[in-house]
């Protein structure tokens, strides 16, 4: 048992050390963890194999069938007897004649046919079909590689931002609890009253809140970055901390943006693939028009044997068949016109799709514009925080700061500084909004 005891706290210790050396996570390394683990990438790659798989279906429509088949059996029929009566000089006579073979038949046989379709209407508007139907795959795989990138970044600085508001947190409480120790020395000595160490008090209570909300936060953002990832949510969490620099190489101007957008994004793409296969589907529909002509072929052998003689017969045949369906009352017609209204309810929501992209392209411009104009301000309202709180440190210290002074001047700083690091944050996930809705990486 005392082995057996060392050996498990060896193991635990071995866990622990691993755990913590767990290498911590770049932004690139936790995108490329997750375009690999995240179930909604997973199931658009299958969509795109299954949608190549229809198109090779669509392809092989165009090339020849092949078909060997062939039999073996053993099988009886009795022998049909016919009677009928003829008159003649001499009265009536009866004769019976006996048909087949009173035994049980072998027989086998193989045939090989070939058949290859020479004109079919639908067949090129079905190819088209099925490649559009690829592309639109591949269309919605790249818009999930986008959202799912702009979900681990959005989640990724998220617990960076959760951990500074923890820290924080904690420099709040702190700064209260240095000022209720201040107070009480001070109250001891007789210089202040109890009100106001009773108002300092309720500074460190609602710090200490404050600090367990952020705790919890910041346990609720490394859940979401795991989630984000494809993980375990109870996997350790550590990451590198990069980026929060307030700043962009160069803000494009938004119609620079926009027409990368129409170039580049998943959205706009489906949309053109789906007028695209309303198109195919008007001239699959069109092509009941148009005759059919197959050509066929075929090859064969069958052997009976009976106990007393044998057939052997080979036979073959070459088959040129035409179909042309002259009326199908009104389908035909009625499916076209199904086909045209749709393609023109596609092409009536062109507009509608463009100002959405524009819409949500413009959003992200001007959020990001916002935020990077907002980090001047914050920085320079932490600034004179910082140096509001040493003055009414001073002046309290002298005599002549009162105890509500420093108060406000520690929730001005805290308040100061957690709308800093909320404007860096806010530049992060700007950036990547903007990756996300111009459908390529710009930043």
């Amino acid at each position: 048992m005392g082995i057996m005891r060392k050996m498990m706290t060896g193991f635990s210790l071995l866990l622990i050390l691993l755990a913590c050396s767990a290498q911590a996570l770049t932004l690139k390394e936790s995108i490329g963890i997750a375009l690999k683990n995240n179930p909604s990438v997973v199931a658009s790659e299958k969509k795109m194999v299954a949608a190549d798989a229809k198109l090779r279906q669509a392809v092989g429509a165009f090339l020849p069938t092949l078909k060997l088949a062939g039999n073996l059996g053993r099988a009886y029929q009795q022998p049909s007897t016919v009677q009928f009566t003829t008159q003649t000089t001499m009265g009536s006579q009866t004769q019976t004649l006996t048909f087949g073979t009173d035994a049980a038949q072998d027989s086998r046989g193989i045939t090989a046919s070939l058949s290859q379709p020479i004109f079919i209407g639908a067949l090129l508007p079905g190819y088209g079909l099925a490649q559009k139907n690829l592309d639109l795959a591949k269309a919605d795989h790249q818009k999930t590689i986008l959202d799912t990138s702009f979900n681990v970044t959005q989640a990724y600085f998220g617990v960076l931002k959760a951990d500074k508001m923890a820290k924080l947190a904690e420099e709040s409480k702190q700064m209260a609890q240095s000022h209720v120790n201040q107070v009480q020395t001070m109250l001891n000595a007789g210089v202040v009253t109890r009100a106001d160490l009773l108002r300092s008090e309720v500074q460190l209570a609602n710090a200490e809140v404050g600090l367990t909300r952020a705790r919890a936060g910041l346990e609720i953002a490394k859940d979401a970055f795991n989630n984000a990832l494809g993980n375990n949510l109870e996997q350790e969490v550590n990451l590198v901390e990069e980026g929060l620099t307030g700043t962009v190489a160069s803000l494009l101007p938004y119609q620079n943006l926009l027409a990368t957008a129409l170039d580049n994004r998943p959205d706009w793409k489906q949309y053109l693939l789906s007028r695209g296969m309303s198109e195919d589907n008007l001239k699959i529909a069109q092509a009941d028009y148009l005759p059919s002509v197959m050509l066929t072929a075929s090859k064969g052998n069958l052997i009976t044997e009976f106990p007393s003689y044998k057939s052997d017969v080979s036979s073959w045949n070459v088959t040129g068949a035409a179909s042309w369906t002259l009326f199908d009352g009104l389908g035909r017609e009625n499916r076209i016109r199904e086909a045209a209204a749709n393609l023109d309810a596609q092409k009536a929501t062109e507009e509608q799709v463009k100002n959405g992209i524009a819409l949500e392209v413009r959003d992200a411009y001007l959020n990001l514009k916002s935020a990077l104009e907002t980090i001047g301000s914050a920085k320079k309202a932490v600034d004179s925080a910082q140096e509001g709180y040493k003055l009414s440190n001073l002046r309290y210290d002298s005599g002549v700061g009162t105890n509500l002074e420093i108060l406000d001047a520690q929730v001005a700083l805290t308040q100061a500084k957690t709308n800093y690091l909320q404007a860096l944050f806010d530049v992060e996930i700007a950036k990547a909004k903007i990756n996300k809705v111009v459908g390529k990486e710009v930043w």
